[in-house]
């Protein structure tokens, strides 16, 4: 129980509020210090989040397709479609296509003879879809199969019951992988016909008396599948499928070639779509290092430390905004781990890639630096690039995407560009990723640290100290209390004594 200065007249409290307010100077820096700890933390977050995501779009300009990008030009018979890949050369290509290829298909009987005139009618004609199997068969068995009689390849066994419908019969063999057929039920003719899904020269094998007693297949009824037959180049060659792949040019037959025409097809750079990506390129090389440089360049205010609680209770919220804008100005600045990523990304960017036997470097392709203010930032001349992509395309290829797989940590000099670049990435990404717990892989700024890191571990044991300092201020206030109310007391019973011998006396 506090008394409050009942007997002495003193403002117990407000003293004791003094004497804890000099007492906690040693709290406060714990605090000041830990906060400041937290504020250089996710200033880590933040330089990492952003390493992540360039480090994202360099896989990205690294496709062949995008640093390296053809385009197939069709020209004269249009029954030919074709679309370059990464892998694709330079080349030309004249294509007659002969025959398409089509896939095997099987129908059951129509009951008509090779004149196509009726000898009778399909029993199921008119049997609804929905109705069960047994509608259409009366026999025991209860599976079939279907395979292609193509010898070390599995056939597909299909049960069924006699509960079930045409309709589920259909969907069972669609729905089945190893079938690779497609089945269509005709209710009106009571007819059912069953195709490959691959084009080619492949049978159908149907076993099973639901096939040849239910549904009355009959093997006069199969047309059978077919390779395309091509002529590129002069040389005639068979596909199994209409859509294939050559020296790197997906082609696509969409019917035969008539009489006395060809079709061309010139694979050549696509300079458009390579100017793109280098473009691209450098505005993002260009806004990670000014994230980097505004980071370890901005000002640190010393003076502004983080408030207390009571500073912020005498303090409008504009005031706090303004304050802590300062207080967490500078965490960062001059960090060592972004300083380095920093001069190995601008020694990396003019430094000499060796490119089958010579150095070439990025002024050759219209790059440059700016001037020293600029701190690294690269200056694209758009002319001097596409002169460059059209007079030499595989070397400006290697320039940026050609690595060195024999180390995934400091790059050599037969690393192209961004290779360089996710290498310094990677290294900068795990010394934050040992210092401050921040994700090697995340771009999002939610991300939780990791728990076991140099700075974690630091938080840690501020969280101790402070713990145990408030446990100790608590006990120091309990104690000035104890020691005023004792005062409080002493001089209570001094009064009560004095009002006694002045009362005997008067």
């Amino acid at each position: 129980m506090r008394i409050g200065g009942l007997a002495s007249g003193m403002d117990i409290d407000s003293m004791v509020k003094q004497l804890m307010t000099a007492a906690k100077v040693p709290l406060d820096k714990l605090n000041q210090q830990k906060q400041q700890l937290e504020w250089k933390r996710e200033g880590y977050r933040t330089i990492s989040t952003t390493l992540v995501s360039f480090n994202e779009k360099l896989s990205t300009f690294n496709k062949s397709d995008a640093i390296n990008s053809k385009k197939a030009t069709v020209t004269g018979a249009s029954n030919v479609t074709a679309t370059a890949t990464g892998a694709a050369t330079n080349s030309v290509f004249n294509i007659k296509v002969n025959s398409l290829a089509r896939a095997t298909s099987v129908a059951s009987n129509d009951y008509k003879d090779a004149n196509g005139i009726p000898t009778g009618s399909p029993k199921n004609a008119g049997i609804s879809s929905s109705k069960p199997i047994s509608a259409i068969y009366s026999g025991n068995e209860t599976s079939i199969t279907i395979g292609s009689g193509v010898s070390g390849e599995a056939a597909a066994t299909i049960t069924f019951s006699p509960t079930d419908t045409i309709d589920s019969i259909i969907n069972k063999i669609n729905n089945n992988k190893d079938a690779g057929v497609t089945a269509v039920y005709d209710s009106t003719t009571g007819r059912m016909s069953i195709t490959r899904k691959e084009t080619g020269n492949k049978d159908i094998v149907l076993t099973g008396a639901l096939f040849n007693e239910g549904f009355e297949f009959n093997t006069s009824k199969v047309t059978q599948g077919q390779n395309a037959s091509v002529e590129i180049n002069g040389i005639t060659t068979t596909q199994s499928s209409n859509r294939f792949t050559i020296n790197g040019v997906e082609i696509a037959l969409n019917g035969t070639t008539p009489t006395g025409q060809t079709s061309q097809i010139e694979v050549s750079q696509d300079v458009d779509k390579m100017m793109s990506t280098i473009k691209s390129f450098v505005e993002s090389y260009n806004e990670t290092i000014a994230t980097l440089n505004q980071k370890t360049s901005e000002e640190r205010y010393r003076k502004f430390l983080p408030l207390s609680t009571e500073q912020r209770a005498g303090m409008k919220e504009d005031e706090i905004t303004l304050w802590e804008t300062k207080a967490k100005s500078g965490m960062l600045s001059g960090d060592s781990i972004i300083n380095k990523a920093l001069a190995d990304m601008r020694m990396a960017m003019i430094g000499n890639v060796k490119i089958n036997g010579k150095d070439m470097n990025i002024t050759q392709i219209g790059i440059t630096t700016g001037n020293y203010n600029e701190k690294g930032k690269l200056i694209l001349d758009e002319t001097k690039l596409r002169t460059a992509l059209e007079s030499n395309p595989e070397d400006v290829y290697a320039l940026l995407g050609q690595s060195d797989p024999s180390t995934k940590t400091e790059f050599t000099p037969t690393d192209g560009l961004l290779s360089r670049l996710r290498k310094i990435d990677n290294i900068a990404l795990t010394s934050m990723y040992e210092k401050a717990g921040t994700s090697k892989i995340s771009s999002d700024l939610t991300t939780s640290f990791l728990v076991s890191s140099q700075m974690g571990d630091q938080l840690r044991s501020f969280e101790t100290r402070i713990t145990d300092l408030n446990r100790r201020l608590t006990m120091k206030e309990t104690q000035y209390y104890k020691q005023f109310t004792a005062m409080e007391k002493a001089m209570n019973k001094f009064n009560s004594t004095s009002s006694g011998i002045t009362s005997m006396l008067s």
